[in-house]
């Protein structure tokens, strides 16, 4: 603490000064674990659609208040989508408008990646098909300026992009369809 030239703010407030430097050191610790992340396709491992299927049956009720009605039903497995932004709101629109999406969905919260920094639940999972199907996941945020981010949500980000890049899907964080090449 002498070398770190901040022992007077240790002295002012000891607990919320340790609390401060667990926090740094856990930041600078999930950083150096996803310098070295790397996913492995393991033979014979993969997710199934039983859950979201199962899903789809028991319907959506929890937020009435927050559900895109879905116009195209055949592209998607549920009647209605819920958002928790109006960015999600208006790309629930954007997919279920594109001519060129053939089915898309909004991945249920226990839809999870396991991630050195903890679960990470992706928004988006959608195909197209024009000369050939290309399947997307896609995470939704109102800036891509990853400083207006949370550090946990960048990292979690990064941990995505690796793990949808092994699998060859491709992956992204955008604020509308308009940004993906589709």
């Amino acid at each position: 603490m002498k070398r770190s030239g901040r022992l007077s703010e240790f002295k002012v407030n000891p607990q919320a000064f340790m609390v401060a430097v667990a926090k740094e050191i856990s930041r600078a610790l999930h950083d150096l674990m996803l310098e070295g992340i790397k996913y492995e396709k393991v033979a014979g491992q993969h997710w199934e659609m039983s859950r979201i299927e199962q899903d789809a049956e028991e319907g959506i009720i929890r937020y009435l208040s927050n559900l895109y009605e879905v116009q195209n039903r055949a592209k998607c497995l549920f009647d209605a989508i819920e958002y928790e932004s109006e960015v999600e709101k208006q790309f629930a629109r954007d997919l279920d408008s594109n001519e060129n999406v053939k089915l898309f969905v909004k991945l249920p919260s226990w839809f999870k990646i396991d991630t050195p920094i903890g679960p990470y639940n992706p928004d988006w999972a959608f195909v197209t098909e024009r000369d050939e199907k290309l399947y997307f996941v896609r995470e939704t945020k109102s800036t891509l300026d990853s400083e207006e981010r949370r550090t946990k949500e960048n990292q979690k980000i990064a941990c995505g992009r690796k793990h949808f890049g092994t699998l060859g899907v491709d992956y992204d964080v955008v604020t509308s369809l308009a940004e993906v090449q589709i």
